[in-house]
């Protein structure tokens, strides 16, 4: 583990620690907790999970603002003069920071999407016909 991945881990379990539920499900709580005795693993696994998509969710978040703004009713000229609009130009600046495994993961899932969901449908194409 790199200093910068201890550093956001000690961050959300701080976050974690101090979190206090506003909804509490009794037998949800016990089907977690039945799990986590079950499985070794199991709080590891929910951290490592919530982190890899706390990293998914910032990084789309740009993006995700971006196409809230661009909706928004007052953000969009429609008709009349377009010479008066202005369009930010997004300087992307390289990476300050080595990536870590989870981050390279996500970025080449992101980069093969159309290749894994082909894979996918294919495999669920062919599981039909072996069916038939």
């Amino acid at each position: 583990m790199t200093g910068s991945e201890r550093d956001v881990l000690m961050r959300f379990l701080r976050k974690l620690i101090q979190t206090k539920p506003l909804i509490y499900d009794e037998m949800a709580a016990k089907l977690i907790e039945d799990t986590i005795i079950s499985q070794p693993y199991a709080a590891y696994l929910l951290v490592q999970r919530a982190l890899m998509l706390e990293i998914a969710v910032g990084a789309a978040k740009p993006e995700l603002d971006a196409f809230t703004e661009f909706l928004s009713a007052n953000a969009t000229v429609w008709s009349g003069d377009r010479s008066n609009i202005d369009i930010p130009i997004v300087e992307k600046s390289p990476p300050a920071r080595r990536l870590s495994l989870v981050e390279i993961g996500l970025k080449a899932m992101a980069r093969n999407s159309k290749l894994i969901w082909t894979v996918i449908f294919a495999a669920f194409a062919i599981v039909l016909i072996m069916r038939l």
